[in-house]
């Protein structure tokens, strides 16, 4: 590993479709400086690369915003620019590492710039500061920015002096799906789709105009295996209009 760039453990790579750099391959990469145990996880972050050529040349980009992170994710929005979701597995700032780290790129990928901390989307177990790589894709429904993130929903600690509370909670369990209207801004959706064990997973929609348009494919690790589900937009909302989460 050392000082390069690794594909290692992050989400899988898409085609720009929209703009001036229409046609760009870009994947979710990450840096290990000097390697990949617990003291050198602050010099660790996510970046990308990207590939102008159809793949026989890649250039990588600028770092993201944020340091202790790796396993990302990355999605064209309608407008032509990134929305990037990324695990974050040690805080260098004092900053909560329990959700999940986002930014945005204008530039195609080659920069990542507006860096936030999500105060809706959890990075794994809520009573630890390790994170989780999640899954992420944006629906092909034209002229929608319609995002799904998939992770766990462990339940949050309601009294502090509940000292059993976190030792029932410690494993990778309830997969849960969120979904948001606005290209990641808000995220009012969420249903349970694993109950039991749930890990590391990845996310792909169907293609329009193919027997598949419409539905979603959720990979995820479950009990030392893999699990896939399928299911459509009208399930996740429980079968209330999607548009109604549209600000128009």
């Amino acid at each position: 590993m050392g000082h390069i760039h690794s594909m290692h453990m992050n989400e899988h790579g898409i085609t720009l479709q929209h703009g001036e750099y229409k046609g760009r391959l870009i994947r979710p990469t990450r840096y290990y400086g000097e390697g990949n145990d617990a003291p050198f996880w602050n010099q660790h972050y996510t970046n990308a690369m990207y590939s102008d050529d159809g793949g026989k040349t890649w250039q990588t980009s600028e770092p993201f915003p944020y340091y202790g992170t790796g396993e990302a994710a990355i999605v064209e929005l309608s407008d032509g620019s990134l929305y990037y979701n990324s695990r974050r597995h040690k805080s260098t700032e004092g900053l909560n590492p329990r959700w999940r780290y986002t930014a945005y790129s204008y530039d195609g990928g080659q920069t990542w710039v507006d860096g936030s901390i999500s105060d809706e989307l959890p990075d794994g177990n809520q009573h630890s500061d390790y994170g989780l790589m999640a899954g992420l894709v944006r629906l092909p429904i034209e002229g929608y920015d319609i995002l799904l993130f998939s992770n766990i929903d462990i339940p949050q600690k309601e009294n502090d002096e509940d000292l059993a509370f976190e030792a029932r909670w410690t494993e990778r369990v309830r997969g849960t799906v969120w979904a948001s209207f606005d290209g990641g801004k808000t995220w009012p959706v969420k249903r349970l789709v694993e109950e039991g064990s749930f890990a590391y997973s990845s996310m792909a929609a169907g293609r329009a105009g193919t027997d598949s348009e419409g539905i979603v494919y959720l990979l995820y690790e479950s009990d030392g295996g893999a699990k896939m589900a399928r299911f459509n937009l009208a399930w996740l909302t429980n079968g209330i209009d999607w548009k109604q989460y549209v600000s128009e």
